[in-house]
């Protein structure tokens, strides 16, 4: 599949890409993809240099003194705390113990007390922050809300992207946009189906003639290793048992959603 020559889809997956959407399979892919198609990295560039000077948007934010002198006494640049005076006294009454030897730290605690934890910790955040932003940034330029994730992209028989299947986890719908320039007649349509790993087909709703839809739903059809679109007449397939028509897109899930 050429991204390149489908300029909105690069731009789309490109934006997820960078903002860290894009997840599992489809981020893996879209990694390959850059590493084959210059066109490809380029646009994933843009988009992460787009996103560099986001987090300048974000209002600082000072620990609590609780948590700062935590943080300042576990990487050395301060001593610990004197115990209340109530706990010395009564250090001091115990009997005298031969002095133990003290135990190694664990892992865990020498990774708490590196100067190294706390950086990678800050920067964590500076990315969450960046993300948070960006993603409220893009979806504020768009028309209309971005998708929580594309779930799956249909080829046509030439291998050429054809759909782009997204699911919107807040408003509970599947979102079909279409990138073919297949011509329907007035009686036909296409309908969205699931393909199980075993039975038959199951319909997820007729996309109509129109280049975008919404089909409701309770939950994403991540359950199906596979989507097809079939070519059906006005009202959808009268088969009970799958496809009456033609099927001229498929294509994998990709991944679950969030």
């Amino acid at each position: 599949m050429k991204l390149a020559a489908h300029p909105e889809l690069l731009d789309r997956l490109a934006a997820q890409y960078a903002l860290g959407v894009l997840r599992g399979g489809a981020r893996r892919r879209m990694e390959h993809l850059a590493r084959e198609e210059p066109a490809v990295h380029a646009a994933i560039l843009r988009w992460q240099d787009r996103l560099a000077g986001v987090s300048e948007l974000q209002a600082t934010a000072e620990p609590v003194d609780k948590v700062w002198c935590g943080i300042e006494t576990r990487l050395g640049w301060k001593p610990p705390v004197a115990r209340p005076a109530a706990a010395a006294v009564e250090a001091a009454l115990a009997p005298v113990a031969e002095p133990a030897a003290e135990p190694a730290a664990g892992w865990w605690q020498r990774l708490w007390s590196a100067p190294m934890f706390w950086r990678g910790a800050a920067a964590a955040m500076a990315v969450v922050a960046v993300l948070s932003i960006g993603i409220g940034m893009q979806r504020t330029q768009q028309r209309e809300p971005a998708p929580a994730a594309v779930i799956a992209v249909l080829n046509d028989d030439q291998a050429q992207p054809a759909m782009l299947v997204s699911w919107d986890g807040n408003a509970r719908s599947l979102i079909v946009r279409r990138l073919d320039h297949m011509a329907l007649s007035e009686q036909q349509v296409l309908q969205l189906w699931a393909l199980p790993a075993d039975g038959k087909p199951r319909s997820l709703g007729v996309i109509g003639r129109v280049p975008q839809a919404r089909l409701a739903m309770a939950e994403p059809p991540t359950a199906a290793p596979a989507l097809a679109v079939s070519i059906e007449p006005t009202g959808g397939s009268p088969n009970a048992d799958g496809p009456s028509g033609p099927v001229v897109f498929k294509g994998p899930v990709l991944h679950n959603p969030p």
